[in-house]
């Protein structure tokens, strides 16, 4: 079993991001919170695996990993750069 970050999610697939790259092929599946889906890895790039499901996604699903993800979201890029400049200007990060 590997620990991955979901990057994209549609009823068809999803996109993950690995700590190492992986195996590009066979079988997968796909956990989180209550849910668990099967499929089978398309393709690897590095890190990041693409999924192909079984059967498609219920869009029950799909609201709810858009509620999770509106609650749970990383900052933008823009405000992740905000935060850069701003630590940059007070002497916290350097360039």
């Amino acid at each position: 079993m590997h620990s991955v970050i979901l990057c994209d999610l549609s009823r068809q697939g999803a996109s993950v991001l690995a700590r190492q790259a992986f195996g590009c092929s066979g079988p997968a599946v796909l956990q989180w919170d209550r849910h668990e889906f099967f499929g089978d890895i398309q393709w690897g790039n590095g890190g990041r695996i693409g999924i192909l499901f079984d059967e498609p996604l219920p869009a029950s699903v799909l609201l709810e990993a858009r509620r999770q993800n509106e609650v749970a979201a990383l900052p933008d890029d823009r405000e992740i750069v905000r935060q850069q400049a701003r630590g940059w200007v007070q002497g916290v990060h350097r360039l």
